[in-house]
């Protein structure tokens, strides 16, 4: 389990959705009045010297930020039932896909009501590095199961 490559890249995975799913990935600003919005696992804040306000839940993109790790995670220990798998991580990689299209959607509606623009952190990336590595761990799963099939037709 742990000697396969794609095991490594579920791994990593499971680590780039978590330290997405706890920092800071995206904000707006508001030039005007020099207001600063973050959006993180917690929801839409504004930045104040004084704390943070919550503006907005956004427990969608929460949900599907903490679904993505646990799947991965499942996916390693099914090892022996790697069609599976694959099924897993191609769910993996919509689940991912619709994290940007919400993440999207929501800073366009919240960008509009604040008039503000959109910014994106660097851990707006993890999700993309997640689903390159999923696409990688499934070529590496694919040749596992090409491999025991050819094995078969030897016996």
């Amino acid at each position: 389990m742990i000697q396969r490559i794609q095991t490594l890249y579920l791994l990593l995975v499971v680590i780039v959705t978590t330290v997405t799913f706890f920092s800071p990935f995206a904000g707006l600003q508001n030039a005007e009045q020099a207001a600063i919005y973050e959006m993180s696992y917690r929801g839409l804040f504004e930045m104040n010297t004084s704390g943070d306000i919550r503006l907005a839940n956004i427990w969608t993109l929460t949900a599907l930020m903490a679904i993505v790790p646990l799947i991965s995670l499942i996916t390693v220990f099914l090892f022996k039932k790697r069609l599976l798998q694959i099924r897993l991580i191609i769910s993996n990689i919509i689940l991912m896909a619709g994290f940007y299209g919400l993440m999207f959607i929501y800073l366009w509606q919240y960008g509009k009501a604040l008039d503000a623009s959109l910014y994106l952190e660097i851990p707006a990336a993890f999700p993309l590095v997640g689903i390159i590595l999923s696409i990688m761990a499934i070529r590496a799963i694919a040749k596992d199961e090409a491999l025991v099939k050819s094995l078969n037709r030897i016996r």
